[in-house]
């Protein structure tokens, strides 16, 4: 018999075994897909909202550039904002972004610091030039949900904050010939002058305007080429920048724009002129008082159409109400008609034009408004406004000063007829007025070219007391010149009015001090240098923090210019002093006639 070998199956058992084993490797297989899968979708998750995440954290840091006070402080994202982006222009919106299933939220709020200066959770005191940024993206998933976060964090600092806020004084611009303007500051503890500056590169500036914020560290400052440009510039403590530029014609030998800034607001407004006739003869644009320098941040050229001149615009002044809550400015023009007119701005816009012309027959030395013979002030308590001018009409014996008023207070203010200050017979090529800062006094002085005689008047809040004849020996004022300037001093309950003007071919500085309308002539002071006698253009400012002290800048030496001090005590006693240090600040002027620079104190400190 064969030996027959039996071979063996697969039992019921066995194969049960088998088949648990199977399912136990393939569960744990598909449990470690599931896990990667999951983990991917975690990964790419977390990936995504890091990206997001970064992506806020630079969006914030843009829009910070674009100010440190508006926008990016303008929104409060202390609860968390959302991101928009247009334009390229990142901005706030809303309190968060869906992208996706993923949310997003930034945080500003102000750091904090401890005694050491280190930033600190809490505890510490908050730091106004320090915000903590904190960009945050959620998700959820799974069943019940769970909440994913990615969170990044950023401090941004003001790094432009101001680097003159500690140093009390002023600033001044010009331009030397060069496309680049000059700038110094003044310390006026210290009653210097810095070494010049580089401003930011431009073209040669020749007619000159500067204005500084009442709210901040800010200077709005512009000049007008020899090819008839208007280019504006903003400091903002640290840095220059070129924000817009503009035809306004001309060559520069007549003041054809002006810059102010609201009292209350800290807007700041330029108006100038279109070089055109007829319609639109004027422009102007603004910056917001929370914005800061920069082209952005100026609105759009609005045409300003008077009704009371027709020709092209060859001078604009503007002056603003000095009361702290109010935002009211006054602008007057004269064209190539010989008119002048006046708008005042109400905060939003400009309008309560007089219902005819101030005058059409304004003085001139040789061609139609070649010479600055028209001031606007405000009183300083009341808010009424008062125009002083000078006719065609005056001459060496006939009073041709005229002057308008606007009372009220408000920017529908009442405009006055024409009216004639007494007592004067002169003309008044050369004129100047200004306000009392504390009161509601206005002092007025002028030279005419044609018997080069001073004359002066007092307004005391209601009515004029002139003299007429003060000097007879001046120096006569010539095309784009100014001969005189006024001001004011005040310590404690002493006021007195100052006139300064160019006495004959004197080197020296000629002037009068004035309690109300009785005015003493001093003894002239002697500066180093000595001026050359062909002096062209004075201006005084005053100074708004130390009253009892203003600045006197002059062109003289056929291309430089000086700045001098004068201070008055209580008894009172003056002193005069060479704040330029006995030197010219600069000695290669493009021109020495109508505004060949600009000074300003600084209003905010």
């Amino acid at each position: 018999m064969k030996n027959i070998k039996l071979t063996k199956g697969f039992g019921l058992v066995e194969i049960i075994v088998a088949v648990g084993i199977w399912v136990i490797f393939a569960s744990v297989g598909v449990v470690s897909t599931l896990g990667s899968l999951r983990l991917n979708r975690l990964g790419g998750e977390q990936t995504e909202a890091s990206l997001l995440a970064s992506e806020g954290i630079d969006a914030v840091h843009s829009i910070r550039k674009q100010g440190w006070a508006s926008p990016f402080l303008a929104t409060n994202c202390t609860a968390g904002c959302g991101l928009t982006q247009t334009s390229g222009v990142w901005a706030f919106s809303g309190s968060s972004n869906l992208i996706d299933n993923l949310t997003r939220k930034v945080f500003v709020t102000q750091a904090q610091r401890n005694v050491s200066g280190d930033i600190v959770d809490s505890g510490g005191t908050a730091d106004s030039d320090t915000y903590k940024v904190v960009s945050e993206v959620s998700w959820s998933r799974g069943t019940p949900p769970i909440t994913n976060t990615v969170q990044l964090t950023s401090y941004l600092t003001n790094f432009t904050k101001a680097i003159v806020t500690g140093m009390t004084g002023g600033f001044l611009v010009y331009g030397d010939g060069t496309t680049t303007p000059k700038y110094r500051t003044y310390d006026r503890s210290a009653n210097t002058y810095s070494a010049e500056q580089n401003g930011v590169v431009g073209a040669a500036g020749r007619s000159w305007q500067m204005r500084t914020s009442p709210t901040k560290t800010e200077a709005v400052a512009g000049y007008i080429t020899s090819g008839g440009v208007l280019q504006i510039m903003c400091f903002d403590g640290s840095t220059w920048t070129n924000d817009w530029s503009v035809t306004v014609g001309g060559t520069g030998t007549t003041s054809r724009f002006d810059i102010a800034y609201e009292t209350n607001s800290g807007d700041a407004i330029v108006l100038y002129s279109t070089n055109t006739g007829t319609t639109n003869e004027l422009a102007y644009r603004t910056k917001l008082g929370s914005n800061n320098c920069g082209a952005a941040n100026w609105g759009a050229a609005t045409n300003l159409d008077p009704v009371r001149t027709t020709g092209i615009v060859h001078w604009v002044k503007m002056a603003w109400d000095a009361r702290s809550s109010s935002n009211l400015i006054t602008a007057i023009w004269a064209d190539a008609n010989s008119d002048l007119s006046a708008m005042v701005w109400s905060g939003t816009a400009w309008g309560n034009e007089p219902a005819a012309a101030l005058t059409t027959t304004l003085e001139v030395v040789a061609a139609a408004q070649d010479v600055d013979d028209f001031d606007v002030a405000y009183e300083s308590l009341s808010g009424d406004v008062m125009v002083m001018y000078a006719l065609a009409v005056g001459a060496n014996g006939t009073n041709g000063v005229r002057y308008s008023t606007c009372t009220g207070g408000t920017s529908s203010c009442t405009w006055s007829a024409t009216l004639t200050p007494p007592t004067l017979i002169d003309d008044a090529t050369s004129m100047d007025i200004s306000s009392n800062p504390n009161s509601d006094e206005i002092i007025f002085a002028s030279i005419g070219n044609a018997g080069s005689d001073m004359q002066r008047c007092y307004w005391s809040g209601t009515a004029f007391t002139c003299a007429a004849n003060v000097d007879t020996s001046c120096a006569t004022p010539v095309a784009g010149s100014k001969l005189i300037a006024t001001g004011w001093l005040i310590n404690g309950a002493t006021n007195r009015s100052i006139i300064v003007y160019n006495d004959s071919a004197a080197t020296n500085v000629g002037w009068y001090a004035c309690t109300t309308s009785t005015c003493t002539v001093q003894t002239d002071w002697v500066p180093t240098p000595t001026f050359n006698a062909t002096q062209r253009w004075y201006r005084i400012e005053m100074d708004p923090i130390r009253k009892d002290q203003f600045m006197f800048l002059i062109s003289a030496n056929t291309t430089s210019f000086y700045a001098k001090r004068l201070a008055m005590t209580a008894v009172p006693a003056y002193t005069w002093t060479n704040s330029d240090g006995g030197a010219a600040l600069e000695t290669t002027l493009p021109q020495i006639t109508n505004n060949p620079f600009a000074f300003a104190y600084w209003r905010s400190q």
